[in-house]
């Protein structure tokens, strides 16, 4: 008899492939199994804690506690809560017949020393080196998705930062951020651990994002 992990990370692949293909290209999303939303500690309003290092503590917060050694039910990994997909993509990872069970069986690259999960996992600074090396692949999967133009809209209720929207795609991937533009915020859905995707949204919004287009003066409604 399957054991109610398996079953779980086959409902979860399941669910993946078919809300979201543009997981097809590499994407992946990672978030640890934690309680109800619950408001940062750190600002999310503008002005003093919104540098680019702070928007780094806060996706770390929102992921994990901040805990580097974090470990999920479907095998999401460190602070950031990486996955086999995205550790692919960042070069970590070698490529195996499924970039999304997490079991890691291609093995490990030796990439920057790292030849296992637990060398992962015992190393914070490889961790956030990947981390600022994925936001940079991610925003290149919203342009390729022409979902950059979105930038400083106001969709629905918020308005769409470029940190927001990196913290959305990499939670749910540029298919849930498209899914949320296309439904104009009124589709808030969620991770396999209820987290909405509108929270990501809102908590990471407004941070520095150097890659990204800065704050115009005036903002624009969807149409």
């Amino acid at each position: 008899m399957e054991s109610t992990q398996r079953k779980l990370s086959i409902a979860i692949v399941s669910w993946f492939l078919a809300l979201y293909p543009a997981f097809a290209q590499g994407q992946d999303r990672g978030n640890v199994a934690a309680p109800a939303p619950q408001p940062l500690l750190i600002a999310s309003t503008g002005g003093p804690g919104k540098s680019f290092e702070a928007f780094f503590a806060a996706l770390r917060h929102m992921e994990s506690r901040g805990d580097y050694k974090a470990v999920n039910t479907l095998n999401f990994i460190g602070a950031y809560q990486f996955g086999e997909a995205a550790l692919v993509d960042l070069g970590y990872v070698r490529r195996d017949g499924d970039l999304y069970d997490n079991n890691y069986g291609g093995g490990f690259t030796g990439k920057n020393g790292i030849r296992s999960v637990q060398d992962f996992l015992n190393n914070p600074r490889v961790q956030d080196k990947a981390a600022r090396a994925w936001m940079k692949i991610m925003w290149r999967y919203i342009e390729a998705e022409k979902l950059s133009r979105y930038a400083w809209t106001r969709v629905g209720r918020v308005t769409l930062s470029p940190s927001g929207m990196l913290a959305a795609t990499h939670l749910l991937g540029t298919g849930g951020l498209r899914q949320f533009i296309r439904s104009g915020g009124s589709n808030n859905i969620r991770d396999p651990y209820g987290m909405p995707i509108l929270h990501y949204v809102e908590q990471l919004a407004g941070y520095e994002i150097p890659f990204a287009p800065e704050k115009p003066d005036v903002i624009a409604a969807l149409h």
